[in-house]
Order: structure tokens, then sequence, then C-alpha cells
């Protein structure tokens, strides 16, 4: 799995560099072994895809379970190290194994918005993250992406997708490492995971701010 994962990497990263001028920033302040959970902010379905091949850890997914339906694609992301995840409800055997791999030392990639943001700014957190940091004690690493909105093939009804024509820039960048509590109930888990939002938004350019811009 790992060695599938590994071979992946370059190729990768040259479809990136053919779509679009990446660039990187701070990437060594994702810790080099023990358990780690990686946020980030989310615009399009190739952020994991970006960080997975960028970033020098193997970074360990959830995967909407839907996904696992299609043959080769539940194939592909299988060998890729994923996990499937059910959306909308309290999948208690996904967070499960989200815990066991980062108390084995893994790094889990998560997004806390949930899911993709249309309009390219940061939505509200969920709590996720850091239910699975405070019950680990792992540290968080936020990380921030910006670019990949421009690569959508599907585009809001006007605009025109140049996207892979113009070539973007493509930027990730990592911020230090930080830890939550697992003290404290509702509120107190909804005011770390909107602490997680504002570190990514701290680290984007004011128009990826959505619902943070004033925080």
């Amino acid at each position: 799995m790992k060695s599938f994962y590994e071979s992946n990497r370059i190729p990768l990263r040259l479809l990136f560099t053919l779509l679009g001028h990446v660039h990187a920033d701070c990437l060594s302040l994702l810790p080099r072994e023990g358990g780690a959970v990686l946020v980030s902010n989310h615009l399009t379905m190739l952020d994991p895809i970006l960080l997975g091949c960028l970033l020098p850890r193997q970074l360990r997914f959830m995967a909407k379970e839907e996904l696992y339906s299609v043959p080769a694609l539940g194939w592909y992301l299988r060998m890729a190290g994923t996990f499937p995840i059910r959306r909308g409800v309290p999948d208690r055997e996904g967070l499960r194994r989200a815990e066991e791999l980062l108390k084995a030392g893994e790094v889990i990639m998560i997004f806390p918005e949930g899911h993709r943001s249309q309009a390219g700014g940061a939505q509200e957190a969920r709590t996720g993250a850091v239910m699975l940091a405070a019950r680990t004690n792992c540290p968080i690493v936020p990380a921030a992406i910006t670019g990949t909105e421009h690569l959508r093939l599907r585009r809001p009804p006007g605009e025109i997708a140049l996207g892979f024509l113009s070539r973007p820039t493509l930027t990730v960048r990592l911020g230090e490492p930080f830890s939550v509590t697992r003290g404290g109930g509702g509120p107190a888990r909804k005011a770390a995971a909107d602490l997680i939002m504002r570190r990514i938004t701290a680290l984007l350019p004011p128009e990826y701010h959505g619902v943070y811009a004033r925080s």
C-alpha cells in the first residue's frame, strides 16, 4: 500500500506542474514522525491529491463510502490508503479507524468544513478533527490551499472554464502545529473547531476567508 502511494507521487506532481504553477511553503512544519491531524480548506476534489503528492509523509484520507462502490475507483482508493466514512451520520467505525491510525503514528488528513466550498471562501467548521486530535493527543497541523478552484470542470454560470489553459498558481502552505484540549461539551468543541478554521484562514489571502473574514 505504501509503495503504491509513493509510486504515484512523481507522476501526480508532474501532472500538477502541467496544469499550473505549483508553490509549496513551510512543508517542514509537518512533524517527521508520530501521529498528526492535517487540516485544510477544501476547494475541489483535486485538493487531497495535491496535498498527497507534495507533503513528505503519506497521508491517510477519509473518503465517502459511496466512492468505494465504483470498482476501479474503489480499488485505487484502497490501494492509496484511504478508508471509508459515512457522511451525514455519526460513523463510529470510521472514527475508530482514524483513531487507530493516529495512535499508530500515521497522518490523518481532514477537511474540517466537511465538503467543498463552491464559492471559494471558508465555511463553518465541524468538530470531527477536534475530537480525533483530543482523543489521541495528536498535534493539529493547519494547511491552506489556493488556486485549485480554477481547475474545476464545472464552473458557475457565465464563467468560462479556462483554468487548464491559463495554468493558474496552485499553492499549499502549512502553519505551526498546535493542540486542542478534550475538556468541555458541545460549545467548547465548536469553539475549538472554529479555532482550527481560523488557523487555516490565517494562512490564506482575504478572499478565501469566507465566514471567518471577521475573526
